[in-house]
Order: C-alpha cells, then sequence, then structure tokens
C-alpha cells in the first residue's frame, strides 16, 4: 500500500513539474479554446437572420463604386480616381418557399400528381407579415470605367486593371482606364 502511495505522490509531482515547465504552452491552449468557444454564444457575431428579416440589401452599386475609388487611390501614382461599373440588372431577392407535393394512387404507379408552393411568411410585430427572404442575388458586373491621374503610365494602368479586375471578376477587356482631365 505504501508503494502506491510514493507511486501516485512521485507522479503528481513528475505532472506538476512538466505542468510548470510548460505553463505558458497550456495558458495558450486554454485561452484559444476560450475563444472558439465564445463565438457559440453570441459573442458579437452579426445576425444574419435579423439582417434578412429587416429586407435591407446589403448591396449598394454606389458604395461599392465609392470603395474602390477610395482603394485605387491608394495604389502608388494612380492619384485622383473616379470609377463607374455597369451591371446588366439590379440585384434580385429570392424568398424562402414551402413546397408541398402529394399524389393519389400507389406509390408505385401513382395517378395523379398535385403541387402546392407558399412563400414563408414572417409576423413583423404590429406592422404584419413580411416575406422571409432565403438570399439576395447580386448582379453581375458588365464593365468597369476608371478615370485616374496616373493613367498615362502603362504600369499605373496595368495595376489598375488588375485590381479592378480582383474587385468585380471581369477580365481586364473590360476594364477602361482613361487619364483625368486636368480642368
Amino acid at each position: 500500500m505504501r508503494n502506491i502511495k510514493e507511486e501516485t505522490g512521485k507522479t503528481v509531482k513528475e505532472l506538476a513539474a512538466i505542468a510548470g515547465k510548460y505553463k505558458y504552452v497550456l495558458l495558450m491552449v486554454a485561452v484559444g479554446v476560450i475563444f472558439m468557444v465564445l463565438p457559440s454564444f453570441g459573442g458579437g457575431a452579426k445576425d444574419t437572420a435579423t439582417e434578412e428579416a429587416t429586407g435591407e440589401c446589403a448591396y449598394s452599386l454606389e458604395e461599392t463604386q465609392s470603395q474602390m475609388e477610395q482603394m485605387l487611390s491608394e495604389i502608388e501614382g494612380v492619384g485622383r480616381v473616379k470609377v463607374m461599373l455597369t451591371v446588366s440588372s439590379g440585384s434580385r431577392i429570392v424568398y424562402q418557399d414551402d413546397r408541398e407535393v402529394s399524389y393519389t394512387g400507389s406509390a408505385n404507379a401513382p395517378e395523379d400528381y398535385t403541387s402546392r408552393t407558399e412563400t414563408v411568411l414572417i409576423n413583423q410585430g404590429g406592422s404584419g407579415q413580411e416575406a422571409l427572404q432565403s438570399q439576395e442575388i447580386y448582379p453581375p458586373y458588365i464593365g468597369a470605367l476608371v478615370v485616374c491621374d496616373g493613367a498615362d503610365q502603362p504600369g499605373i494602368v496595368l495595376k489598375v486593371k488588375e485590381a479592378v479586375s480582383v474587385l468585380t471578376g471581369l477580365g481586364t477587356d473590360c476594364i477602361s482606364v482613361v487619364k483625368r482631365s486636368e480642368s
């Protein structure tokens, strides 16, 4: 019995020595575990269901153009910038649907099919009901025009075309970069 107590005491002392040696590593692991668990308790992540229920559109062509102008003006040699993007159409909202299919007759050889589709509605408190948005499909870009001070330098034109291409998914043949007028 005494040997077991000595062995257990020895093992605990060894574990304490190892924990003391690696205390900072263990502390970092514990902090990492805490950070992984925090978002699941709603620690700051935006509720996408709330955004969708409010009916606010996240896409704005004007805001996108403004952000691109700011980013492009940060590229060395570009100078003042104006951006115009063209899109094929406006954004499209897809609403959540419930679909029900029923048939008469046997499952192996049904005689008649009926299908019914209803848009899912959510209550908006005292303001009635609103259709539940499933997704918003942003319009595809079809072209871009960039007017900037540095467009007389081929290297700058290349940088601007590459940046616009990355941001929009357009090919460089659909992006025009021209020099800004002096007036």
